[in-house]
């Protein structure tokens, strides 16, 4: 399942600057779709390495942040591929980072995905935590202090 389409790069930056981002060609005047497409894996990839340490993945439904998440890191991808050795800008470094560290906290248990309310996306259970389920309290802490 991939979370980003290749129109969402276009809302990111111009369609010039991903046809320098993306094609070899210097006259080019489209994007290269195979390395959009590239890029997206990549992206995807490093959202589910994450995400499958808590959810069973495929999702059926994606939050927007793991869209977002994606694309930062999807357009990091892209300028890497060109830095030439300029410095990667500052936004798009920025941007990668902070979505690498939400998917980490994700991954950490720091931070949860919102949940369907029907329970289809249900965290895969930790294999260290103990979980325990049992009915309400009968007796209050007053009543056991009568006796």
């Amino acid at each position: 399942m991939s979370y980003t389409a290749n129109a969402d790069l276009l809302s990111l930056m111009s369609p010039r600057t991903l046809t320098q981002l993306t094609s070899d060609d210097p006259l080019a005047t489209e994007p290269d779709w195979a390395v959009v497409g590239e890029a997206r894996a990549y992206a995807d990839a490093q959202v589910d390495a994450r995400l499958r340490q808590r959810y069973a993945l495929p999702l059926t439904q994606a939050p927007r942040e793991l869209r977002d998440w994606a694309l930062a890191l999807a357009r990091r991808w892209l300028y890497e591929r060109r830095l030439d050795g300029g410095p990667l800008p500052e936004i798009v470094r920025d941007a990668a980072q902070e979505a690498l560290h939400a998917l980490d906290a994700i991954r950490d248990g720091k931070l949860s995905l919102a949940t369907t309310s029907n329970g289809q996306e249900t965290p895969v259970p930790d294999p260290g935590r103990l979980q325990v389920a049992a009915p309400p309290r009968l007796f209050d802490r007053a009543t056991l202090d009568a006796y």
